[in-house]
């Protein structure tokens, strides 16, 4: 296929995908915050020693819990998302590398790993 013909099928995709995104977005927004409602309800829940304060918890994890479900449909604007981050890493060539640097902050090769006992033992005279 030409390359200017994938250029614009690549574009054409990607405006679709942002249409769908922004559509799915007040839903995904309603889902996080369910689930941080959820989350922190949970966690508080799990914290209190109090029954009254338990049943007021639990009853908020309950909403949190009720509102991801009722906004489930945001799974679909987050994997049009997953797939237009994919899409534009494919179609610009770049891979995500992860540097390791040492710990003087240069940037660490595949044989830094193999002298590792040295570079604790420096690290532990230092101190």
């Amino acid at each position: 296929m030409n390359r200017q013909v994938k250029q614009v099928l690549f574009i054409v995709a990607a405006i679709s995908l942002v249409l769908v995104l922004i559509g799915f977005l007040p839903n995904m927004i309603m889902f996080g915050l369910g689930a941080l409602l959820a989350l922190w309800a949970g966690v508080r829940f799990m914290a209190v020693t109090h029954v009254g304060a338990k049943i007021g918890y639990g009853a908020l994890a309950v909403i949190g819990i009720i509102t991801i479900l009722s906004n489930i449909w945001a799974l679909i604007g987050i994997v049009v998302a997953w797939v237009l981050f994919k899409g534009y890493m494919m179609y610009a060539n770049q891979k995500q590398d992860v540097e390791i640097l040492n710990a003087d902050g240069s940037r660490a090769n595949r044989s830094s790993f193999q002298s590792f006992d040295q570079v604790w033992q420096k690290f532990v005279n230092r101190r």
